[in-house]
């Protein structure tokens, strides 16, 4: 498991930004990673590998702040020969 942590400062707009999040492998082909911000944001994905260097990724975001609104997901297929 891997955890990371993210602090912006815009000079421009002296306002903060605050990432954390986290990385874990389910298996050897299959990661699965998410963060949450100071914005109440949260982003989640899975990705695997079903061949090798070819990725089938699967992603999401919430706003937990306009919950009203709908989620975002996103499906992406990476090929290589």
């Amino acid at each position: 498991m891997v955890v990371g942590a993210e602090v912006n400062h815009n000079l421009k707009s002296q306002v903060n930004s605050i990432t954390v999040g986290a990385q874990h492998a389910l298996d050897p082909l299959t990661t699965v990673k998410a963060r949450v911000n100071n914005a109440d944001i949260a982003n989640a994905l899975i990705q695997h590998e079903w061949r090798p260097n070819s990725f089938i990724t699967v992603s999401g975001e919430v706003d937990s702040k306009a919950i009203e609104k709908s989620a975002k997901v996103g499906f992406a297929l990476a090929l290589k020969p």
